[in-house]
């Protein structure tokens, strides 16, 4: 569709219109391939600090690197409770961030982690490929993220590369690229997280309503007036 004119078809064969749309699709995590990871996804394997770092705090904490901003990650992490940081053999720290995880107090290990141990969704250790156990309660891990619907790229609106993977660009007032179209929730936004989500939802509602208003003021007002209580 277009602006003023969108048609939405549901699985049930049922179409749906509207003079704006508003896509709050949501994304997808992509995990490391380790056994056990899914299981205690949320719970004790868990995505960002600042979302769960209270949780688990005072715990014995890891980051599993997953991505090259994940000795960033383990830089933060020190502050809940004692980190190490697993390369996973695969991103090892340059000169500067092995400065920093060292002034963090963060310990490095190199040797993979190949397997959680204890019941989901509890963390009790970690073990190595080497056959080595270190007591771990919750791993943080910087999953990389994919828009969980085709709905975005079906309707051509244009995306940003963020450090985790792609999000949709919207103007100030959550608008895409695409005229009509607005987007909120974690697949607009680099950083996820609960409260910002759904700070840009009322943002995208905002927008929405303001462009009906400019659009046809006097017909924005009927429909709401027309309502029923």
């Amino acid at each position: 569709g277009e602006s003023g004119r969108f048609a939405v078809t549901m699985e049930d064969g049922r179409e749906l219109r509207g003079a704006r749309l508003i896509l709050a699709i949501g994304v997808r995590d992509e995990l490391p391939d380790l056994p056990g990871l899914r299981e205690r996804w949320g719970r004790t394997v868990l995505h960002c600090p600042y979302c769960h770092g209270y949780e688990v705090a005072d715990q014995p904490l890891g980051v599993l690197a997953a991505h090259p901003m994940s000795s960033h990650q383990a830089a933060l992490l020190p502050d809940w409770g004692p980190t190490t940081y697993f390369t996973q053999g695969e991103f090892e720290p340059d000169a500067e961030q092995a400065a920093l995880l060292a002034a963090r107090g963060v310990r490095i290990e190199r040797t993979p982690v190949a397997l959680l141990l204890g019941p989901a969704p509890r963390i009790d250790a970690v073990q190595l490929a080497d056959g080595r156990r270190l007591l771990v309660n919750a791993l943080f891990v910087a999953s990389r993220v994919h828009m969980a619907s085709p709905l975005a790229m079906q309707l051509g609106c244009a995306f940003d590369e963020g450090l985790l993977g792609p999000y949709l660009r919207v103007d100030d007032f959550k608008q895409t690229t695409v005229p009509g179209v607005y987007a909120a929730g974690d697949a607009s936004l680099q950083m996820g997280n609960a409260t910002l989500a759904s700070a840009s939802g009322v943002m995208a509602g905002v927008g929405v309503h303001q462009s009906l208003v400019r659009e046809d003021p006097v017909k924005c007002w009927r429909a709401q007036a027309s309502r029923p209580v």
